[in-house]
């Protein structure tokens, strides 16, 4: 029988009193962090987004736990993080309202992407194609690495929380190979590379809807801790109404052993799931093969990050008036489909690197390359009529200046969708 894990559950809408009750529920911050010890914080600081989107990782949680490891006289507090891909960090730090914090708490800022001592760390049992990644030397050498995950819908995970966000500690170009092939494994690889001591949750606002691009954030008033994040993750979900079994990356990492996934070897101390809970909306979950009947969606086989995108990508071709316009197209994700041969190729789009077997039959037909794509990909290409899937320079020249453009509308579309959905569901607002 496994060892428990513990997860700490604090509800209470003072994050200082949350982190502090957190710390103490895990034995006491003294008995998780050394004296004289060199101690990395890993918020979630992603997008230049600030602390009311629920984008990024509340910088008042990160000066709670700033504070918090102070109490253990380390020698040394370092806050790290590589920004998305074609995200600034520094950038991100300071409208995030990170920067601040580490600037007022006498702490250090680290910017992953411009580190340049970088150490070649080896990947034990590598399940994806990434044997060994690069990390910094800073990172490796540290006593303690604290993730600090925020709680979040997640366009191409479903979820995100502590298992994702160690993600933030490569470079694009590692990035950019995870995203090439099937990024659930990629994750799980580089958790074996470099595992977080603790994780903290900030769950005070929790992101539901379309996150992280388009969050409609929730009061939850939360905030979790584990040393195992396979563990605190799947609390996380217990506690918002996730389906555990619609977030792919939960198998990966039990097979992988990076912690308790099943609810009977973890320990809930603090408060408990069923006093806390709080419902999220995540319009992306459930059965996507007839919920938009004026296209031919193939979906057998898909994971949940694709169906996830198909969602988000179907809506959004709504709101910006182009899915009416595009009536008619078949689009593909999942490698179990069958593609009548008589289909024009010009009328198919192929959602992921799975779907590259179908260009056999189809050899002119707009295949998205990613496992998974680009978020906006999808919807890019089916209303410019040419693949876009974030490559070479399209990040930069195309996706980036499209969701900008995009912004405003697909916002609106996304709140009057959670203001109808929270009137149908007045008990989980």
């Amino acid at each position: 029988m496994a060892k428990k894990s513990l997860v700490a559950l604090v509800k209470g809408t003072d994050i200082q009193e949350n982190v502090t009750k957190v710390f103490d529920l895990m034995g006491g911050v003294e008995n998780v962090i050394r004296k004289g010890s060199t101690v990395v914080l890993k918020p979630n600081a992603g997008h230049a987004e600030p602390p009311e989107t629920s984008v990024c990782t509340n910088p008042e949680v990160v000066r709670a736990v700033i504070r918090e490891v102070k109490k253990a006289n380390p020698k040394r507090i370092i806050v790290a993080e590589a920004a998305a891909i074609g995200c600034d960090t520094e950038e991100c730090f300071r409208v995030s309202g990170i920067a601040a914090v580490a600037e007022e708490e006498g702490v250090e800022l680290k910017d992953i992407k411009r580190d340049k001592d970088l150490v070649n760390v080896a990947v034990r049992g590598y399940r994806s194609n990434i044997d060994h990644v690069l990390l910094p030397k800073f990172l490796m050498e540290a006593d303690h690495l604290i993730n600090l995950p925020i709680l979040k819908a997640h366009a191409s995970m479903v979820f995100s929380g502590a298992l994702k966000n160690i993600k933030g500690v490569v470079q694009d170009k590692v990035h950019m190979q995870m995203h090439q092939q099937n990024l659930t494994m990629a994750m799980m690889d580089v958790w074996s590379a470099c595992r977080a001591d603790i994780n903290i949750m900030d769950a005070m606002r929790a992101a539901s809807g379309y996150s992280p691009h388009m969050p409609v954030p929730i009061e939850t008033n939360m905030i979790l801790g584990s040393k195992d994040p396979v563990a605190i993750d799947r609390v996380a979900c217990e506690v918002t109404g996730i389906d555990t079994s619609c977030v792919d990356y939960f198998k990966v990492a039990k097979e992988t052993g990076l912690g308790n996934y099943d609810l009977e070897d973890i320990e809930v101390v603090g408060n408990t799931i069923e006093e806390s809970y709080k419902k999220m909306w995540i319009p992306y979950i459930g059965d996507m093969s007839t919920r938009w009947p004026e296209y031919d969606v193939k979906c057998e086989g898909a994971c949940s990050s694709c169906q996830a995108l198909l969602a988000i990508n179907m809506e959004e071709l709504k709101a910006v008036n182009e899915y009416d316009k595009n009536a008619g197209m078949t689009v593909v994700i999942g490698g179990k489909n069958e593609i009548p041969k008589d289909i024009p190729d010009e009328k198919i789009v192929l959602h992921g690197n799975c779907t590259k077997k179908y260009l056999k039959d189809h050899p002119n037909a707009y295949w998205i390359l990613g496992c998974p794509p680009n978020e906006p990909a999808l919807y890019l290409t089916v209303q410019r009529k040419e693949v876009i899937n974030g490559m070479g320079d399209q990040e930069e020249e195309i996706i980036r200046p499209c969701m900008a453009r995009d912004a405003a509308v697909w916002r609106d579309f996304v709140f009057k969708a959670a203001d109808k959905y929270y009137e149908e569901h007045p008990d989980e607002r």
